[in-house]
């Protein structure tokens, strides 16, 4: 009897097995239509977007590279629900991080759809921004699960420049930034400057946690206002989470406790799917220098042997290459460690070298867009260099030999000029290239 039967259920066994399979990937196919469909109708923030033009800053094209031993699994893999759940409870947040459809669709974006974005925001993230974001939360007691949320407004740019006209890491606007006592006028814009505009935002978010008493509904006032929010919650009939107002939010706030939650959770996991965390070489220890005169960028590139591009980068508040100190206030250099210690060595002969050409006359402010030449990074967004394009697009022809694990994106960030470029330059019609292969890359 058994034997009769035995091929008979081997057979329905195979058959449902199939048939099993077949269903999961009919789900998994209609999961990727869904965020697809998700992806098009969700309104992100703008550092969520697919940019191929993006020139990053000095430092990153120098210190940010692709691991070569690691090799990121870029295909499409199911995640079960349970997955996600389990993981998000796991991770040691006071915040609390919910699991719905919202959730998973932006879960679902990170790990599959902006794998590189996440990578770079990994490496440059853990080894050089978060530190200094930990450190101001503590001062106020915060949650330093907040640090991930500069992965939300700037994708980690220092130089992120708005549609809107938001500026830096934390993406102020200039009358916001400016009501948190950061300096905004013609010389110096400190949205960019990474720990003015860190501490700003952390007092910000506190104002704005003491308004609410909830984290997510503080998360949502820092993308649209809190007046927005009240105005949801009364819409609401004084529903006070952000989950009973979230439909009386406005459209693009209603994506962004979403993908705060997205944006933790990967950053925590992202080992678990195969995302190849940019290795940072960024010096991990800079000094800052509070200067009580003026002083020209290509003063000091010339006495501690540093890029005018690298000083420029690390101090991106000041609009022209010059620190505009003075007897009334004193300003901030910031440079790396040992630059820190040879500028104080040789500060007097730094402020002689062609003072009179560099520097306006009496150190009138009036005067220094007339001396200073513009700061290459601010007010860009990163996604053009200086006037007439980056320096690389000149010159003698260049080529780049690809090693495993670099894409197109890493070698046109690299090389400061657009993925369409690179492509252009070699003939190119898709993003596949092979390890070996020479590209032109200027």
């Amino acid at each position: 009897m058994n034997k009769v039967f035995l091929p008979i259920l081997t057979a329905l066994c195979c058959t449902i097995s199939l048939q099993t399979l077949r269903a999961e990937e009919i789900d998994d196919r209609k999961r990727q239509a869904m965020l697809n469909a998700f992806d098009s109708a969700m309104i992100f923030p703008e550092s969520l977007e697919e940019i191929d033009n993006i020139d990053y800053d000095w430092t990153e094209r120098h210190f940010i590279h692709v691991d070569p031993n690691c090799i990121s699994d870029s295909g499409w893999h199911f995640v079960p629900d349970s997955e996600y759940i389990e993981r998000l409870k796991a991770i040691p947040s006071i915040i609390e991080l919910p699991f719905n459809q919202p959730v998973r669709e932006c879960l679902d974006l990170y790990i599959h759809r902006r794998r590189e974005m996440v990578e770079r925001m990994v490496g440059v993230g853990y080894n050089h921004y978060f530190p200094i974001f930990e450190d101001a939360l503590r001062r106020y007691s915060m949650p330093s699960e907040l640090k991930y949320l500069a992965c939300i407004e700037s994708g980690l740019r220092q130089n992120a420049y708005s549609r809107a006209g938001a500026a830096g890491l934390w993406q102020f606007m200039p009358s916001t930034g400016v009501l948190q006592g950061l300096e905004v006028n013609s010389y110096i814009d400190e949205r960019y400057d990474l720990y003015k505009s860190t501490d700003a935002a952390c007092r910000y978010l506190l104002q704005l946690y003491g308004t609410f008493q909830d984290w997510p509904l503080a998360i949502a006032a820092y993308n649209c206002g809190p007046g927005n929010v009240k105005k949801a919650i009364a819409r609401s009939g004084g529903r006070r989470s952000f989950w009973e107002i979230y439909q009386f939010l406005p459209r693009e706030t209603r994506s962004y406790f979403p993908i705060f939650v997205a944006a933790t959770y990967v950053m925590n996991y992202h080992c678990d799917y195969n995302l190849c965390a940019a290795v940072s070489e960024i010096p991990p220890v800079c000094d800052t220098i509070m200067l009580d005169q003026m002083v020209h960028f290509e003063q000091i590139a010339r006495y501690v042997n540093m890029p005018v591009n690298q000083i420029e980068s690390l101090n991106p508040q000041y609009i022209y290459d010059i620190v505009p100190g003075s007897n009334l206030k004193s300003y901030a250099l910031t440079l790396p460690e040992d630059k820190a210690l040879e500028f104080i060595e040789l500060q007097d002969s730094i402020f002689a070298y062609k003072a009179d050409s560099l520097l306006p006359h009496n150190g009138d402010l009036r005067l220094i867009q007339n001396k200073g030449q513009h700061n290459s990074y601010i007010k860009s967004g990163g996604r053009k260099g200086r006037k007439g394009g980056p320096a690389v697009t000149g010159g003698d022809t260049k080529y780049h030999k690809v090693r495993r694990g670099q894409t197109l994106s890493y070698i046109a960030r690299k090389y400061g000029i657009s993925v369409n470029k690179l492509k252009s330059l070699n003939g190119l019609k898709d993003n596949n290239i092979r390890v070996g292969q020479r590209l032109r890359v200027r």
